[in-house]
This record gives structure tokens, C-alpha cells and sequence, in this order.
């Protein structure tokens, strides 16, 4: 063939090959290039025309390509312009498959996702769906300076340089998109001040509401696997001490949710105060008593969920707890991002191909309509409200609502009134970065729910399989604490942790009040530190004078009450309401020297554990009670209460603290 011919070839654009002529194209080059090495001498040889692209690279490089026209013998040059131009054509025909390819994948990092992909006629509100993905051919472009040196055999390196300094920056800005770098830490964290001493004689009655949640627990832990020391302000110590179960004694009547016990014992980390423990245990409920549920999942399918550890890690969460509910029991979803949208309607959990099919086509993108999602929830829940049975919305999110009503303080306004239809609100936290702890303790506080951090798949079977009675079914609600300390033998105290839980102390008898609820099996542990009035170290300095009317008072009244009275050391009330009534009940139990313990080897595991565990969360906080009590102080302590540890759950607490003894410096 001519040379004008074998030109003029290069401006016809190749097809689509087929496999079988892609293998047979290769194949020839293979052998064309085999008979140059076998009939070319490299050292005689300097033209550019048959060399792999990495010679030619090479000697564009050193500019060691000159100007010829192939003056070796004629039949070597046959045969290295025949080998060239079947490899060029080759992978001329190649690199379109090539290049395609790599796109799509470079592609597919790039391309926006939104909110659900809908497949049923049931779609109602609005989801904010778009399903357009087009394909960018700036990746393509990226490789295109190179294709030229299949094409052009005159091209040389430097009239590339502009092809290519264009192409690494288009390549930069894709780089930036697919993996964007690491944000600041923009995650809100409602804290408040560590409880301060208070002295018996001017404020003898402490009243707060429980606290069940353990949303800190986790977050603290993800914080310290990912080698940081958590802010004080994520650390809520009472949920710390509330992650772990405890076998504390159960109630036995069954008119009464729960039995309160109570030991006092010396502070390991205070030799002149002393700490008392109170515990209770909600009973637990077989699951052929368990009533019929009906459930709907709120999922955040926002833009700030995309990563695997949001709606992803959220959407295998919910399919471990439809495996473990009864068939009868009634699944519904929502969804919300720029809108709110019904993804299913209620589903009874024998069909679970259709749920789980509904959770595999929650797709992340766009804002965070919050506000609308959680009425659109509520509303679903009343069409199908069970009179005899558990309605409960679980709202899964990392808290960033941006869109709609978005004020913390409406919010809560619109789940206040919304909590008086029966209908409860238990918040499912997730995510790091942006993380709205602040929001999500508000909405699950006055939704009658609790709030849980999903950090792993082991963290969602924890909260959703093993604790799901607790999770989703309430055995109390409203449940208040007064604590009333005896003058004579307490001089201080001060609760550790329920910073956000304090009520007023008139609010224990007004049941408009609102409080925490407990789950079935749910254990609840609180614990002060108290100073006996024979402590020869306070915290607070005595009046000099002292208050001779509150005195007269505390006289008047044990003297009536006789020598009994003057040997308690507190007097503990507690108010509840059953989740079907509106009117609280009323338990009340002596803190007497009985319940005194001479060292904490005497106490029994649980209450060593919980100590650890309050021990931990004060260093955390950097607490200034804690004074010279270490990280090393608290494994041992924690180590001696490890007890059996059927889940590993207080092992793995071990590591926590290891960690944080060597991360916090």
C-alpha cells in the first residue's frame, strides 16, 4: 500500500469493534512487532516509527528524535511502518473502550444521588427526586493529549505541555469532587455545667428527671477509635453509666414497673465523701406479651448522608430490627430531604421483601427538610395508631436540618404538642462532622423517646435486636427523682451528671411536668457524692453562725419523728405514670446506715462498674472533683466490676480507657 494511502487512514473514524476483532487486531500487532525485534538492529535504528509508546516518550523526552524519512533498506522499512500502523490502529480502536470505561468509573464518584428512587404508586408529599445523571465527558479529556501520539506520528513533547497542564488541572478539580478534603468538625453539643456542690441546710431536695439515653456512649467511643479526645461537652456521664445493663433486683408485683435499691459507700476518689448509688431495673417483657407495634421510620436521606457511616450503616440497622419483629407488627417509612415524602405505607412485617426493598432505594441528596418529615411521620402514625399497642416514630439523622423549620425551640414546640397524641419519638443519631447532638437530645427529650448514637453495625444490633424492648417498648413514663438529704447526716452533696435533667422542686408533684421514660428491662443508675456532716474536710465552709430557723426546724421535726428519722441518711421518692395514664404514682424508700458499706469491695460488680464508669466520665470532663484519681485507677476499679460480660460490652469499655489514658495528655 502506498504511503498517501496509508495517510490518509488516519482520518477515518474508527467503529465499534467487535471482541473477536479487538483479539485479532492484537494478536497481528504482536506478531508484526516480534518480526521487527527479530530483523531491526536498535543500535542502528533511531526513527521513532514502530517503537513501543514508551520509546517514544522516552526519546521525545531527550529530544532525541531527528528529521528522516526512513533511509534503512526498503524492506525493513516495510515491515516497521506495516508493524506501527497495525499496532496504532489497534489501539486507536481500543482506546475509546478504554477511555469510556474510566470515565465511568471516575464518574460514577461524581454523580449526584437524591432521595429516593420510587417504584411504587403510593408516593405522596413529594420526594425531592432526580433521577437525571449525564455523563461528563471532562474525564475523557484527561487522557485525549496522549491519544494524539497514536494519531500524529510528528507530535512531540513539548506541544503536548499545554494539552496536558490543562488536562491536570481539569484532573484536580475532578480529584477535588470525587474525594473532597476533610471539613472542620462542625458537630453542636448542647452542654452544660458540671453540678456544683450544695450544702444540705440551705437546699436539702434535689429533683431531676431519668435518663435512659446513651446516644454520648457512643459518640465518646467513635471519638476515641478514631484517636481523639472527645469535647467535655459531648461527654453526659449519666449516659455513660446508662449504656451498660445492670442486674439490679426486679419488681415483685406487677403493678409496679420497677424496685429501687440504694447503697452508700466510700468515693475511691475522695477519701473524706462518701457515694450514693441508686439503681432501678424496669422488668422485663416476654415477647409473647410484647403488644402489637406500629412503626415508622423517619430517615434523614439528605445530602450530609451519603457517607457509609449515615443512611448506608441506617438502612442494614432497620433490616436487622424488621428480622426480629412479629410478622403482625406494622413497618411504615418516610423520608425527607428539600421535601418529605411517603416511601411506604404500612407494611406488616410478614412482607418483608417489600420493606426491604423500599430501604434498598433510599438514596442520599439535597437539603434537610426536618420539620416537614417529622409532621408527615406523625401523621402517618395516627392513620395507623394502635389503641392497645406501641406507636413510635424513629427518626434516623445526623441532625442537620437546614430547610423549613429548622429553629431548635419550634421543633421542640411542634414534638411537644405532637407527644399528647400517644404517638412517641426515639431519635437514631449518626455520622461525624456534622453531627447535631444539641437537636436530637431536644426532639427525643420531649418526644417521650430516647436518644442512641449508630456508630457501627454492632452499636445498631445492640440498641435495635438485643435492647428492643427497651428501645420500643416504655413500661413507665414521666419519671422523677427527688432526693430530700437528712441534715444531720449528710453536710453536701452533688449529682454526678443530669446536668440537662434538673427540674424545679415543686415540679415532682405536678404531673403537667414532663420527664423520662423507661423501657422494658431499661436499668437506670444515679449517683451522688455526699459529704456526712462528720467529714473532717468539706467542700463548702459551715456558716459561722449557722441558720438557727432551719435548725429549729430540723430539730423540731426529728425530735417528732424520733431517733429512727435521725438514722437516715436520705429519704427517696419517686413518681411515675404507666405509658396509659395521665396520673403518676408515688414510691418512696428510707436511705438508711443498713445500706452502708465500709469499702467498695463490698459493694457487689455492678455498683464497681458504674463508679468506674462515673470516674471515667469526669476525667473526660476534666471535672475538678475528680482530683487525683487517674485513667489507671479507673481500669482497675472497672476491671474488678467486669463481672461475666456476656456481650463484651464492659471489655470494651477496658479499651476505651486505655485509649483515652493515652490520648489524653
Amino acid at each position: 500500500m502506498e504511503d498517501k494511502k496509508l495517510q490518509n487512514l488516519k482520518h477515518i473514524a474508527p467503529s465499534s469493534p467487535s471482541q473477536e476483532a479487538k483479539e485479532a487486531a492484537l494478536s497481528a500487532a504482536l506478531q508484526a512487532f516480534d518480526q521487527v525485534a527479530e530483523t531491526a538492529d536498535p543500535k542502528k535504528s533511531k526513527n521513532i516509527q514502530g517503537k513501543t509508546i514508551f520509546s517514544r516518550l522516552k526519546d521525545m523526552l531527550f529530544l532525541q528524535r531527528k528529521e528522516h524519512h526512513m533511509a534503512h533498506r526498503p524492506q525493513k522499512r516495510t515491515y516497521i511502518a506495516g508493524g506501527a500502523l497495525i499496532a496504532a490502529g489497534c489501539l486507536l480502536m481500543l482506546v475509546p473502550t478504554i477511555v469510556n470505561s474510566m470515565s465511568e468509573f471516575v464518574g460514577g464518584g461524581m454523580e449526584e444521588k437524591s432521595v429516593w428512587l420510587p417504584e411504587m404508586p403510593s408516593m405522596r408529599g413529594g420526594s425531592d427526586i432526580a433521577n437525571s445523571s449525564p455523563e461528563s465527558d471532562s474525564t475523557v479529556s484527561i487522557f485525549s493529549p496522549f491519544a494524539r501520539l497514536f494519531k500524529e506520528p510528528t507530535t512531540t513533547l513539548p506541544s503536548l505541555l499545554p494539552d496536558l497542564a490543562s488536562s491536570r488541572e481539569l484532573k484536580q478539580r475532578t480529584e477535588a469532587v470525587v474525594m473532597p478534603p476533610v471539613e472542620q468538625d462542625r458537630s453542636q453539643f448542647e452542654g452544660a455545667a458540671e453540678n456544683k456542690v450544695k450544702l444540705v441546710s440551705e437546699t436539702p431536695v434535689s429533683t431531676f428527671s431519668i435518663d435512659v439515653d446513651t446516644a454520648s456512649y457512643g459518640y465518646i467511643r467513635r471519638a476515641l477509635q478514631g484517636g481523639h479526645v472527645p469535647h467535655p461537652a459531648s461527654v453526659r456521664i449519666e449516659e455513660l453509666i446508662n449504656y451498660f445493663d445492670y442486674d439490679y433486683p426486679l419488681p415483685t408485683e406487677t403493678s409496679a414497673p420497677f424496685k429501687p435499691t440504694v447503697s452508700i459507700y466510700p468515693t475511691p476518689w475522695n477519701k473524706n465523701t462518701q457515694l450514693m448509688h441508686i439503681g432501678i431495673k424496669g422488668y422485663e417483657l416476654p415477647q409473647s406479651e410484647a403488644p402489637q407495634a406500629n412503626l415508622v421510620l423517619l430517615l434523614d436521606v439528605s445530602g450530609s448522608m451519603r457517607a457509609d457511616d449515615k443512611l448506608p450503616l441506617l438502612v442494614k440497622s432497620f433490616k436487622m430490627m424488621v428480622d426480629n419483629l412479629r410478622d403482625d407488627d406494622i413497618i411504615s417509612i418516610v423520608t425527607y430531604a428539600g421535601n418529605a415524602g411517603v416511601a411506604l405505607d404500612p407494611t406488616p412485617v410478614s412482607n418483608k421483601r417489600k420493606i426491604f426493598a423500599t430501604l434498598d432505594r433510599l438514596q442520599a441528596g439535597g437539603s434537610t427538610a426536618g420539620g416537614q418529615g417529622i409532621e408527615q411521620a406523625y401523621a402517618l402514625a395516627e392513620e395507623n395508631y394502635q389503641e392497645d399497642g406501641v406507636n413510635r416514630i424513629i427518626l434516623a439523622t445526623d441532625g442537620d436540618f437546614n430547610v423549613g423549620t429548622t429553629n431548635r425551640d419550634q421543633l421542640q414546640s411542634l414534638i411537644e404538642k405532637k407527644r399528647k397524641s400517644g404517638i412517641m419519638l426515639s431519635v437514631l443519631g449518626v455520622g461525624r462532622g456534622n453531627y447535631n447532638d444539641a437537636l436530637m437530645q431536644r426532639l427525643a427529650q420531649n418526644g417521650n423517646g430516647t436518644a442512641s448514637y449508630i456508630d457501627t453495625l454492632s452499636e445498631a444490633e445492640k440498641v435495635l435486636v438485643q435492647e428492643a424492648g427497651a428501645t420500643l417498648f416504655t413500661i413507665a413514663k414521666d419519671v422523677k427523682i427527688q432526693i430530700e438529704f437528712n441534715p444531720e447526716k449528710v453536710a453536701e452533696y452533688r449529682l454526678i451528671g443530669y446536668e440537662t435533667r434538673h427540674l424545679n422542686r415543686e415540679d415532682f408533684n405536678n404531673d403537667a411536668v414532663d420527664a423520662g421514660e423507661v423501657g422494658a428491662g431499661h436499668a437506670v443508675t444515679a449517683i451522688y457524692e455526699i459529704t456526712p456532716t462528720a467529714s473532717a474536710v468539706r467542700h463548702i465552709e459551715p456558716l459561722r453562725y449557722g441558720s438557727a430557723e432551719k435548725s429549729d426546724s430540723v430539730e423540731a421535726e426529728t425530735a417528732e419523728a424520733g431517733q429512727e428519722m435521725s438514722s437516715e441518711y436520705a429519704f427517696v421518692k419517686i413518681r411515675y405514670k404507666l405509658p396509659e395514664s395521665d396520673t403518676s404514682r408515688l414510691m418512696e424508700l428510707p436511705v438508711t446506715e443498713a445500706m452502708v458499706a465500709e469499702t467498695v469491695d463490698q459493694t457487689n460488680q455492678d455498683v464497681q462498674f458504674a463508679t468506674a464508669v462515673a470516674a471515667f466520665g469526669q476525667l473526660l470532663r476534666h471535672s475538678s472533683y475528680i482530683k487525683d484519681f487517674s485513667y489507671s485507677d479507673v481500669l482497675a476499679l472497672a476491671q474488678d466490676g467486669r463481672g461475666t460480660d456476656r456481650f463484651g460490652y464492659r471489655s470494651d469499655f477496658l479499651k476505651l480507657v486505655r485509649l483515652a489514658r493515652a490520648l489524653d495528655k
